[in-house]
């Protein structure tokens, strides 16, 4: 084929145009930001679908981020870690999140997960318990130096019950709790409705669950905090890391089935029940991830009273030392306008 000057010329701009397209694509490969996710538990389990499904399905790559997430053993290692700039973003319970801020750590919570926390009282059905005011003499399994029994007992002050005179309060190791009142040692426990309640359901007993948080007097449950050193230099890459992640949690509620067998495959050394996962997941999403408030405003959202709530109880309580202000400790700038709102 005999090359004309004129088809030189355009061949030139070809050539032109795709190391153009080249070093454009080369470009945004090298801007892939890096984000550690600092997790508070040690094992795949559904809370986490969300990062799972978002990195599976590509949410993250295409706002060119490279996730890593951290499988760590609780909540205060996984603020730990974030604090620490090990981690730049973090999931925790919102109590240990309110201990570590109040010990002076660079955070801000920039999600909530779960708009209310998911520890209550289990009861059975035929003590016709129905609030915290049935208690009243009653054998109560806790551990208490845990958050869940200073929940417990602002919520026994409250109804006018006295924790250390009208009931009888069993401390007994976290993983006893349920055990102690499935063997008729104690008439309740404490627990998590996305947990034990399913663990007593599953045993055959007819059980009830009375939540902690209520709609007069809300408690957060687990949400994700940021370095704030780190954010303030990557404000666009939280957005897109919780935009991504939000598509991740849309896909799930989608995808039930598929979702639970992404987290039963997701570390193959780890036996995973699926339909226990499962069960958990559509507690979370019915219960504990959306409310009134992610209906008006889009999941994730926060408010003062959430944050305000469990501070004082912590303080009183006290577990939490320092003062800490409600209105300065998150923000909801960073997640999107089209947020679902389930």
């Amino acid at each position: 084929m005999k090359l004309t000057p004129m088809k030189l010329k355009r061949l030139g701009l070809a050539f032109i145009a795709a190391a153009f397209l080249l070093t454009i694509g080369g470009a945004q490969a090298q801007q892939m930001e890096k984000i550690k996710v600092a997790l508070h538990w040690n094992a795949p389990i559904e809370e986490f679908v969300q990062y799972y499904v978002a990195i599976k399905n590509g949410y993250y790559k295409a706002a060119n981020l490279d996730v890593e997430l951290m499988h760590l053993p609780g909540s205060l290692p996984s603020v730990t870690a974030v604090g620490a700039g090990d981690a730049q973003i973090g999931q925790a319970s919102s109590d240990a999140i309110l201990v570590s801020l109040g010990g002076g750590a660079p955070l801000k919570a920039i999600f909530v997960l779960f708009q209310q926390t998911p520890a209550g009282v289990i009861v059975f059905k035929e003590s016709n318990i129905k609030d915290f005011k049935d208690l009243k003499g009653k054998t109560i399994a806790t551990a208490v130096a845990s958050p869940e029994a200073i929940m417990l007992t602002a919520r026994l002050r409250e109804v006018g019950l006295n924790p250390e005179k009208d009931v009888n309060i069993l401390n007994v190791a976290p993983g006893a709790k349920l055990t102690m009142q499935l063997t008729g040692q104690a008439d309740t426990s404490t627990g998590f409705a996305d947990f034990q309640f399913i663990q007593a359901q599953n045993s055959g007993r007819n059980v009830e669950f009375i939540p902690f948080s209520t709609k007069a007097t809300p408690l957060y449950g687990h949400g994700l905090v940021a370095n704030t050193t780190w954010l303030e230099k990557h404000q666009d890459a939280t957005k897109r890391f919780i935009a991504a992640t939000l598509k991740g949690l849309a896909w799930t509620r989608d995808n039930v089935d598929a979702a639970t067998d992404i987290v039963v495959k997701w570390d193959p050394t780890v036996k995973v029940d699926a339909a226990f996962h499962k069960r958990g997941w559509e507690v979370e999403m019915a219960e504990l991830i959306t409310n009134s408030t992610t209906k008006e405003k889009g999941l994730g959202h926060m408010e003062t009273a959430g944050w305000a709530n469990l501070i004082k109880m912590l303080k009183e309580g006290g577990v939490l030392k320092a003062d800490i202000d409600a209105t300065k400790i998150y923000t909801n700038e960073y997640i999107p306008a089209d947020a679902p709102k389930w």
